[in-house]
């Protein structure tokens, strides 16, 4: 099975100053005692490439598959592999970011925008996030950030497990802190920090912003998505947008993924164990299942989320 139908994926882990202990004291899958806040499940990124872990191309990474057999992905004719799925784990506030959209991101970063979607996983009482600001106007968000006004600025949620926020480009957001959440996104990594609560490091000096970028991008269309707890419901569709779609489908004991339209899909392990032909898998375990394969026979109890690109 782990050949050319199914590809099953390594995780690289990221350190980041937001990190914790969750990789290693939790999932388990690292001795690295430094603060980890990501793992790239699967990713064919420059910064962090996921390697086929099983069959014809064991040790070959995501992209160099995808640029060597086409014939797995659709015949997709795109640069580069479009999607990247990320477990996340904070045990502090990120900074308040806007990703740019493709044209901006084409245009000065010569890559890809990044529209990108949070299902949370895990969270304590005090977990919030920021997901859009109060500014009428670009104007407005000046004055907002001239007077240093964040607390009025910014739109704070608190969140509850099984929630999932989407994400559009040029969406000013953050994660809070004690939050496990799954990324699904843009394969892309164009970040433009608003603003990081002053906060300091070893040297006392606060880390760079982008604040003139950021304003060259930032939306003020409100954001009106009505949030959906995916995990109450067998099987639902999370979210569909202009890049991918996502689905969250419950497995008791038996569930057979069918692959009609001869896509390639991302499944990912969130919750519970999965069995495929006697391989298990658990949170944080991604695979992709290639156009050549049209049926696949899941075992076990859990959860799994399945991606698809839409370019």
């Amino acid at each position: 099975m782990f050949n050319e139908k199914v590809l099953l994926l390594s995780a690289p882990l990221k350190e980041r100053i937001w990190g914790g202990s969750y990789f290693k004291d939790v999932l388990k899958v690292t001795d690295n005692e430094n603060p980890l806040g990501e793992m790239w499940s699967c990713s064919a990124h420059k910064e962090g490439e996921s390697l086929i872990t099983k069959g014809k191309f064991i040790g070959k990474t995501l992209s160099e598959v995808f640029n060597s057999n086409r014939e797995l992905f659709n015949n997709s004719t795109l640069d580069e592999f479009p999607i990247l799925i990320k477990l996340i784990a904070t045990s502090d506030k990120l900074s308040v970011q806007v990703h740019p959209d493709d044209e901006y991101a084409k245009k000065y970063e010569n890559q890809y925008g990044k529209t990108e979607g949070w299902l949370i996983l895990d969270t304590k009482e005090d977990s919030s996030i920021i997901v859009g600001h109060n500014a009428k106007d670009r104007e407005d968000l000046v004055r907002y950030i001239e007077n240093d006004d964040y607390d009025h600025l910014l739109n704070e949620i608190k969140v509850k497990v099984g929630e999932f926020y989407p994400i559009p480009s040029k969406t000013i957001h953050a994660l809070g802190k004690n939050l496990l959440l799954l990324e699904v996104q843009q394969s892309s990594d164009v970040t433009y920090r608003f603003y990081d609560y002053h906060r300091k490091d070893k040297e006392g000096k606060e880390r760079p912003l982008h604040v003139n970028k950021a304003l060259e991008v930032t939306s003020f269309d409100k954001y009106d998505y009505q949030i959906k707890n995916v995990l109450k419901e067998n099987e639902c569709l999370v979210w569909k947008n202009n890049y991918f779609e996502v689905y969250s489908q419950k497995v008791d004991n038996e569930f057979i993924l069918k692959n009609s339209n001869k896509d390639y899909l991302i499944v990912s392990v969130i919750e519970g164990n999965i069995k495929i032909d006697e391989e298990k898998l658990t949170l944080g375990d991604s695979f992709i299942i290639t156009s050549l394969c049209e049926n696949l026979n899941i075992e076990g109890n859990g959860r799994i989320i399945i991606t698809k690109s839409l370019i």
